[in-house]
């Protein structure tokens, strides 16, 4: 079973703030810092928040969610000064770091946490490739070391890595230290290679100081980036192995960069500061798809009795995981082409237990928090459409719309104030009520339904055909993307102050009048005037048209969808050159990708590959432009070579795009470029027409529903007494009714036979976790050790 186990790692992060920085831990001029945090995955880069200026208290209330493509050994957030002038340099004030084993066992809730002092050795990332065999007689034993090879070394986006190697023979305690032997640097080799880098250690001496026990000597080997002959090299990464297993031939082992060890024991410094920070990292060990059916027919046959059905059960009983079980209940049903089935059917619940219809839909349930992640999954073309060119029209005047007197030096701008507030108000409210053509047939679809059902159960209360739309599309959709729309993509940066303000009243206004309130917007007494001038019957029935329209699916005015949103970002497109001297030229433009095209601007400028078209999209090696995360995209009328911005957005792009090629996908392909006539991955003739590598993304489902699977039984398994204490309730509650099918027993069997149904179901999946653990552990115990140091020896 273990070589059908798919591991998939992802993290969500949100940094909120920083405290008690100051100008001293800085190391800059007295006075309070310019503080923005980077999110580093061991050595790399990957983002970082906008800069806050001149506090020791920084507020970023910034997040960050993503896959993580490949081994690492440590996250870490390092706070970051910096200045204004044109010669400003970025001076590190202290950082906060997790290894893989803390994050697992870290709670996803707010913490603060202390900064430490920045040590760079402390980080490493790569992996290097050594050969050793050991010779001698009864006399004399001899360590025979290469280093062959080594990759994914990192010291900045910018900068290519000159590596070279250090190696000596240690013991567990340090008191054995051999001659230190150093490989040369490689400047200009591409591939990472040391040619001929063979290093003899003799061993007579080092295995007296250890009673002869070779377990307790390591090979460790120390690389380094070669800086220049007047700079200080910089650590990458260090490797300790025993030499236990050491064989009298040549045995080739891959090993994983390590921190160095001394490094590991840096304590937090209280002086430096604090960072608060949030942090849910989820490690899904994904089974193979037969291990999934028992549970995936248990979730689809919850259609047929929602109110008695695992889905239902599970959303009330695992209600701090409402968010989490909500996405992954959302997609499982969206691959299942079911979703709206599932979404009516527990709306359907919520109104039999609304009494009251203006409290409808407001309180969080699996079926609101399953419509915010539909509306967030296949509305976000709409939403951005929608808001973003008003909001960045508000951003780019950035006008003075503060109405509160108390916040105001002189009321002699109220006036003044009180109109640009009115002008923001109007442009957002037009965009909004004439936008009902563009929304996803899905979602007007949905709201139609949602009409039918509120009128059904609240009959004598005509508004509730719009205020159960509204609900949504307004206080849960266009009302927090007002308030936060960085946090929504609409905007790259967090606005500033006064933009900020003025967005928030903006956000109050609308919510009143999705509520079809024609009284005051907000409690306070000063949104008094803005509501005389907004909040009338004319600008309600205006949302009610737009209600309307918007939940009319046959409606023949609706613009023809332009296709779900997957992923969108900045890439540099390298284009061959016709410069002599030069190979390539390179343009960072803005891609998009749905489920029909990718389309790429530049300028104003558009060009669009149909989804139809692409063929493939794969990695390209190093060695081929001399950079990382380059990949190709080809499609029938070329090839397309793009750089995403670090290895996290690498990954993603390759990922989101193969969901999406075509029917006719290549089999093979060249993992290089076309270099005077020859592939530089394998040297082979441009004319060569079969590929060097084969194609492994063929087929790949646009959901990856075994993975949502397992989110729902990692989130279920989690707490199973819940279950068996749920079990115990309902049996309880049905011998106390006793066996008449009239006072509601024959309801609580049905849902005592699901709740049951689920425990079995994830006993099963535990055994098979169990047997993988096993055959995981039972296959490693006998495999060179890839990756340690002394402190776990």
């Amino acid at each position: 079973m273990e070589e059908h186990v798919r591991i998939r790692s992802a993290i969500k992060i949100r940094i909120g703030e920083a405290k008690s920085l100051s100008s001293k831990s800085c190391r800059i001029l007295p006075g309070c810092p310019n503080t923005f945090c980077v999110v580093i995955l061991d050595k790399e880069e990957l983002f970082e928040t906008e800069v806050v200026e001149k506090t020791p208290c920084p507020f970023f209330c910034e997040q960050f969610e993503f896959e993580i493509p490949r081994a690492f050994w440590t996250v870490g957030f390092y706070l970051i000064s910096t200045d204004t002038s044109p010669l400003s340099t970025n001076t590190p004030i202290g950082k906060v770091s997790f290894t893989k084993d803390q994050l697992s066992s870290l709670p996803s809730k707010d913490q603060w946490h202390v900064l430490k002092t920045v040590k760079y050795s402390s980080d490493a990332q790569g992996k290097a490739n050594i050969s050793t065999k050991m010779l001698g007689d009864h006399s004399n034993t001899y360590l025979h070391v290469r280093v062959k090879e080594c990759c994914n070394l990192y010291i900045s986006d910018t900068k290519k890595v000159i590596p070279y190697a250090i190696l000596q023979i240690v013991d567990n305690v340090n008191s054995v230290r051999s001659r230190r032997q150093q490989t040369g640097p490689l400047r200009k080799c591409k591939n990472m290679q040391w040619k001929d880098a063979v290093f003899e250690f003799k061993l007579d001496d080092h295995l007296k100081k250890v009673d002869n026990d070779l377990s307790r000597l390591f090979l460790k080997a120390d690389f380094y980036h070669y800086n220049g002959m007047f700079r200080e090299s910089v650590f990458l990464g260090e490797i300790y192995t025993s030499l236990h297993n050491t064989t009298t031939t040549w045995s080739d082992t891959w090993y994983f960069l390590c921190p160095m060890v001394t490094e590991n024991s840096v304590h937090p410094n209280p002086d430096l500061g604090s960072l608060r920070l949030q942090i849910e990292y989820k490690e899904d060990h994904i089974l193979p798809t037969h291990c999934y059916l028992p549970l995936l027919d248990l979730l689809q046959n919850s259609l047929n009795d929602m109110e008695n059905s695992v889905v239902y059960i599970t959303g009330t009983l695992f209600n701090e995981q409402l968010i989490n079980l909500a996405q992954c209940l959302v997609r499982i049903f969206l691959h299942l082409n079911k979703v709206e089935d599932f979404l009516l059917c527990l709306t359907e619940i919520d109104m039999t237990r609304t009494s009251n219809p203006n409290t409808l839909f407001r309180a969080n349930s699996l079926a609101t928090k399953g419509i915010d992640e539909l509306m967030k999954t296949i509305g976000r073309d709409y939403l951005s459409s929608v808001l973003k060119p008003t909001l960045d029209k508000i951003h780019r005047e950035n006008l003075h719309c503060e109405i509160d007197p108390a916040r105001l030096g002189s009321l002699d701008t109220l006036k003044n104030n009180l109109n640009n507030l009115n002008l923001n108000i109007k442009s957002v409210f037009n965009a909004i009520i004439s936008s009902s053509p563009r929304c996803p047939r899905m979602l007007s679809y949905l709201f139609h339904k949602l009409q039918q059902q509120a009128l059904q159960y609240f009959p004598d209360v005509p508004d509730v055909r719009y205020t159960s739309v509204s609900g949504f599309i307004f206080l849960r959709l266009f009302a927090p993307a007002i308030l936060n729309p960085k946090l929504f993509k609409l905007q790259d940066k967090r606005p500033n102050l006064r933009t900020s303000r003025t967005l928030t009243l903006v956000s109050k206004v609308i919510q009143s009048l999705g509520n079809l309130d024609t009284h005051q917007a907000g409690k306070e007494k000063y949104m008094e005037n803005i509501s005389r001038k907004v909040l009338d019957v004319d600008h309600v029935n205006g949302v009610k048209k737009f209600l309307e329209e918007i939940s009319d699916p046959s409606d023949k005015s609706r613009e023809d969808e332009k296709g779900t949103p997957i992923k969108e970002g900045i890439l540099t497109e390298y284009t061959r050159s016709s410069i002599p001297g030069r190979d390539f030229n390179k343009r960072k433009k803005f891609y998009r990708l749905n489920d029909s095209v990718l389309i790429a601007q530049r300028n104003g400028e558009n060009w669009f590959i149909n989804n139809e078209d692409i063929q493939l999209a794969a990695r390209v090696d190093e060695n081929s432009f001399g950079i990382d995360h380059v990949f190709q995209i080809i499609h029938k009328r070329g090839t397309l070579y793009l750089r995403a911005q670090n290895s996290v957005e690498h990954y993603d792009w390759i990922r989101c795009l193969s969901r999406v090629i075509s029917r006719d996908p290549i089999m093979s392909y060249h993992s290089g470029i076309l270099y005077n006539g020859k592939w530089s991955c394998c040297m082979a003739s441009k004319h060569e027409t079969t590929g060097c590598r084969n194609n492994v993304n063929i087929n790949i489902p646009c959901i990856d529903i075994e993975r949502e699977l397992q989110r729902f039984y990692t989130i279920v398994s989690c707490g199973m007494d819940k279950l068996t204490d749920h079990v115990t309730a309902i049996q309880d509650e049905i011998d106390a009714r006793g066996r008449d099918e009239q006072n509601g027993s024959h309801e609580l069997k049905k849902a005592l036979d699901s709740t049951r149904n689920l425990i079995a179901i994830m006993g099963d999946l535990e055994e098979k976790h169990q047997q993988y653990r096993r055959i995981k552990s039972a296959g490693t115990r006998h495999l060179p050790v890839a990756a340690c140091t002394l402190n776990n020896t």
